[in-house]
Parts: C-alpha cells; sequence; structure tokens
C-alpha cells in the first residue's frame, strides 16, 4: 500500500526528464518569419529538429502543395507529422477543391490513416485573397470508419464500437493589413461514445466517452516603424471517462495545456533586430488518483544580425523556471545545478541561419550552459542541446499561373 501511494504521490509527465524542456519548446518554434514565409507559400515544407535528451531527438514536419487541375478544380494536400515524448502522429490530408466563386472555395477533405478505424472525411468552404489572407470553416468526421473496420473482429477486446461518432469543426484563418497581421487557427471537437461488449466478461465491458479541442494563433502589431509586438498562444483540452458499469469504476483523465507568449521586437536599422519573449506555459493533468500541474517560465532574449543577404547570427540568452504539483504538493527538483531543487536553469543561445536564392532556408541552434559562466563553464558540459530547421520552397509543383 506504501508503494502504491509512494506512486501517486511522486507522478510526473514524461517529458519531465527534460528539466530544459520549457526553453526547448520555445527554442523549437519557427520565428514569425519562417511562420510568415511558410503562410504565403502555395508550396512548400519546413521542418524543426532538436535534442530531447540522451535518448530521444523532437521532430516536427510540415509541407503543403496545390495543384491546378482542369477548370475550377486543384488538389490540396497538406502533411503534418509529431514526434515528441507523449506524441507519435503523422497525417495526410487531401483536399480536392472546387472555386465557386471568386475567392470562394469548396474542399473535400480526406485523411486517410494506416489504421482504417482512424480515417476522417469532411467539408470545407473557404474565402482566400491569395495566399496572404483567409478565412475557412471545415466540418469533419473522425474516425467514421472505426465500425465497419470491426465487422469481421471477432468478440473480444479489439472490438469496440462508436454509438456516438465524434465531429471536429475547424476555423482557420489569416489577415495580414499594413500594421497588424492575425493568425488563427482553432478546432472544437464533440463529445464522442464508444463501448466494447464482450459478453463472455464482464471484466472487459467498459463505455467512455471524449472529446478533443484546441486553438493556436498570433497577433502582431506594428505600432512604430521598426516595432512589432504582439502575442503567440496555444491551448488544448483532452478529456476522457470510462466505466466499467458491472464493476461499479469509473476512470477519468483531463488534460489542459495552455501558454502565451508576450514578445517585443525592434529594428533600429534593417540589419540589427533586437526580440525579447516571455513564455508563460500551465499545464493540468486531472486523474482519479491524483492531480497534477506544471508551470513554466521562459524568458528569452536575443540579438540578430544580418551582416550579408544570405546569413544572420543570433546571439541570446534564455532563463527558466520550472514547478511541479501532486495535489498541489511541490515536487522537487532533483537536477544539479546553481539552483538544485528550484527548477530554475539559463543558457546562451547561438544561431546561424541560411537564407539562401532559391528560397531554401537553414537554421542551426546550439545551446551553452550558462549557469556556471563563465567561471567552470568548460569543465563541466558547456553544451545543452542543438536544435535544426529548413524551409524549402516546392518550385517543381506546377502553379495555377503557370
Amino acid at each position: 500500500m506504501g508503494a502504491i501511494l509512494l506512486f501517486l504521490l511522486s507522478f510526473v509527465q514524461p517529458e519531465d526528464a527534460s528539466f530544459l524542456y520549457g526553453m526547448d519548446m520555445s527554442w523549437a518554434q519557427f520565428s514569425r518569419y519562417w511562420e510568415r514565409t511558410y503562410e504565403t507559400s502555395l508550396n512548400a515544407a519546413r521542418t524543426s529538429q532538436g535534442s530531447h535528451d540522451m535518448e530521444r531527438w523532437y521532430q516536427r514536419y510540415q509541407a503543403k502543395f496545390e495543384i491546378p487541375m482542369a477548370g475550377r478544380f486543384s488538389f490540396r494536400y497538406r502533411f503534418k507529422a509529431l514526434y515528441d515524448y507523449e506524441a507519435s502522429m503523422h497525417e495526410h490530408r487531401l483536399e480536392p477543391t472546387m472555386r465557386v466563386a471568386s475567392n470562394f472555395y469548396l474542399h473535400w477533405v480526406l485523411v486517410p490513416y494506416y489504421f482504417k478505424r482512424e480515417n476522417q472525411t469532411g467539408l470545407g468552404l473557404s474565402w482566400r485573397n491569395e495566399n496572404f489572407d483567409w478565412l475557412s470553416f471545415y466540418a469533419i468526421v473522425q474516425n467514421f470508419d472505426n465500425n465497419l473496420s470491426k465487422t469481421f473482429v471477432s468478440e473480444g477486446p479489439e472490438k469496440y464500437l462508436y454509438s456516438r461518432i465524434p465531429l471536429r469543426f475547424e476555423v482557420d484563418a489569416r489577415c495580414d493589413i499594413d500594421r497588424v497581421r492575425l493568425r488563427l487557427h482553432a478546432e472544437l471537437g464533440t463529445l464522442s461514445s464508444r463501448f466494447l461488449d464482450w459478453p463472455d466478461s464482464s471484466w472487459y465491458e467498459w463505455e467512455q466517452d471524449k472529446d478533443t479541442s484546441s486553438a493556436w494563433g498570433r497577433v502582431e502589431i506594428n505600432p512604430l516603424s521598426g516595432v512589432w509586438t504582439g502575442v503567440r498562444f496555444s491551448a488544448s483540452r483532452s478529456r476522457a471517462e470510462t466505466r466499467w458499469n458491472e464493476r461499479g469504476i469509473v476512470t477519468a483523465d483531463t488534460i489542459h495545456d495552455r501558454w502565451i507568449t508576450p514578445f517585443v521586437s525592434c529594428a533600429p536599422t534593417e540589419r540589427l533586430e533586437l526580440l525579447a519573449e516571455c513564455r508563460l506555459w500551465r499545464m493540468n493533468r486531472d486523474m482519479d488518483s491524483v492531480r497534477y500541474r506544471r508551470d513554466f517560465f521562459v524568458l528569452s532574449t536575443t540579438v540578430n544580425w544580418n551582416p550579408v543577404p544570405w546569413f544572420v547570427f543570433g546571439a541570446g540568452y534564455q532563463r527558466s523556471w520550472r514547478y511541479r504539483y501532486n495535489d498541489e504538493e511541490p515536487i522537487a527538483d532533483p537536477w544539479f545545478g546553481r539552483h538544485p531543487g528550484r527548477g530554475e536553469h539559463s543558457r546562451l543561445v547561438f544561431t546561424g541561419e541560411f537564407r539562401f536564392k532559391s528560397g531554401f532556408m537553414f537554421v542551426i541552434k546550439e545551446g551553452l550552459e550558462a549557469d556556471y559562466f563563465p567561471r567552470d563553464l568548460f569543465l563541466l558540459s558547456p553544451h545543452e542541446h542543438t536544435y535544426v530547421g529548413f524551409y524549402a520552397p516546392l518550385s517543381f509543383v506546377p502553379s495555377s499561373k503557370e
């Protein structure tokens, strides 16, 4: 019994294994320049990758293209993949598209998966002004193939069926005017219900309700010449409740993950940028046995210098504070350093970004231990993770203008 209580009180998330996780995720996001370049490109691919720890490598991939077909018809393709501590997903999204009126488009959405039970389909309507401004609405049926894919599955733990199929409603928008840039993507998932009815064993009979929703975006404002300020944000919620009615057992798991990053960028010259941002990140996980909470505060400052058109050099400083709780009881941080048990850490950051005439861009980011800077820096372990990224225009894909 004591061992069980000890386990419950010591619950941590898998990503807690890396005390640099907060700084790394702030670091792994694409810069505002990269975001604008990718969003306004019709055909492009990009990736952000880096070291989590001695065993794991963070990976994020995205790609998109649109091919003209006949007359009003075109074909859109979207790919995304993410490999993180608790995430392992890749998705191919196919959208046969028809222009129904000037700047208005109708989309049929198909998202095939290796396991057919996860397939998705739906419809969308969008308004687009080239690749700079758009507003899209989608209605997606998730896991619509689940019950059909289970047709010839024998009764047992693998034959779970939906009594209420999950739906998802999406809004995707971008607006770029003189002094304001807005970006929003939101997904609202409806409550789904599925059940497992295995007549030979009441032990395995269960019902489950689940829903997932999320939103992310940016607000950028240009109040003065050379100055941009605003905020990035992300929020997601996932809820599940499973009931074993015969045994009177209910298990629930709710995850809220959200962060907000105010920023200010000042460019006193065309070749120099001063950037400061602070990410406030809270993650809650509420289960039957324990309530877990993690807070990150990550401060990042960077100076970017563009000495030649094809190269940008960056140098900066990051400091992170991490606080974790089980049932509001603090979890001491075991990591060594100047602040043992307090979850505080800092590092120096150096970046080299290459921007070629072809449109291809490559960036490498290197962290350097700063808690012991300058004394004892190289006597310990100065290297603190490396991240890389690239952006590539898919120029081989024919465009409608061609």
